[in-house]
């Protein structure tokens, strides 16, 4: 699939790594390497290399530009594994993710699940000069979201929890007259919490039938239809009114979807902290409880 798309930057690339005796591994990940929901004229290239010094090639830029010319690049954190991530979009509006490892990282891919989940969607081992990545093509059985995910009741209980104490500081922001951090609360850190709760939901409901991917990715596919029902309704405009309306609605259905969840795994769930928040909420935005 690579190949139409960034089969002459994965050649560059393949003939770097090859000829550099501290790049010991090169895989393709992401869409480049998906058979499931595949790469499209839109999609970037994700390599993750492993480097005997991954400092060498996070702290330079010289190395990206032997594979085009080099428009914009930066540095973030990698999604697993806690490294970091150099970023490079090419003149021709090419977008190469370079994650970047140290050597030792190979031995950790197979204990981590956040990592077996990216490489179940599939990948290609680019280079491996030590022959420690083969088993990473062998096929799997079932979705990468097959399962729970660990979820646990201290994990469900600390979600929750976390949930409700950021509707109360979201409302006090927005008493304030905060708008903008109002606004990041409801529609980021928030909605973070409530797709977290959309995937437990669908994962219980359906089991090995339903991939869920990480962080919302495709969440059209997976999600359940009454929830995705639901969530346009979630989403605030950049004004009081609107964000008051969008909070209530955001705890409504995290409400609703939280309480199945633990009415299916038979845990408890903090009905007296969820009441307690909600009327300190009205209290603080001045909400009579006949207002909703």
């Amino acid at each position: 699939m690579w190949s139409r798309w960034y089969g002459t930057i994965v050649e560059k690339v393949r003939g770097w790594a090859d000829s550099d005796p501290a790049v010991r591994a090169v895989l393709i990940v992401g869409s480049q390497a998906r058979t499931i929901v595949p790469a499209d004229a839109y999609s970037d290239l994700d390599l993750v290399i492993f480097h005997e010094i991954p400092d060498r090639l996070i702290d330079s830029t010289d190395w990206v530009h032997q594979f085009g010319t080099v428009l914009l690049t930066t540095v973030e954190k990698t999604a697993v594994l806690d490294s970091r991530e150099r970023r490079v979009l090419y003149a021709d509006g090419r977008d190469v993710d370079f994650s970047i490892f140290p050597t030792a990282a190979l031995m950790l891919v197979r204990g981590s699940p956040e990592a077996l989940s990216v490489l179940s969607r599939g990948v290609e081992v680019l280079v491996d000069k030590d022959q420690q990545l083969t088993s990473l093509t062998e096929p799997r059985s079932g979705p990468a979201g097959a399962s729970d995910h660990g979820l646990g009741e201290e994990e469900f209980q600390s979600a929750v929890a976390d949930f409700w104490y950021h509707v109360l500081w979201a409302a006090k922001k927005l008493r304030r007259g905060e708008l903008w951090t109002a606004k990041q609360a409801i529609d980021g850190y928030l909605k973070s919490l409530l797709v977290q709760m959309v995937g437990w939901q669908a994962i219980l409901r359906r089991g090995r039938s339903v991939d869920v991917w990480h962080a919302g990715r495709l969440l059209e596919r997976w999600a359940e239809p009454e929830t995705l029902a639901r969530l346009p309704a979630t989403f605030a405009g950049y004004g009081d009114r609107d964000l008051l309306r969008a909070l209530g609605e955001t705890g409504r259905l995290y409400s609703d979807l939280a309480r199945e969840v633990a009415e299916a795994k038979g845990w408890s769930y903090p009905v007296a902290a969820e009441r307690a928040v909600r009327a300190l909420t009205e209290a603080v935005l001045e909400i009579s409880p006949s207002s909703g």
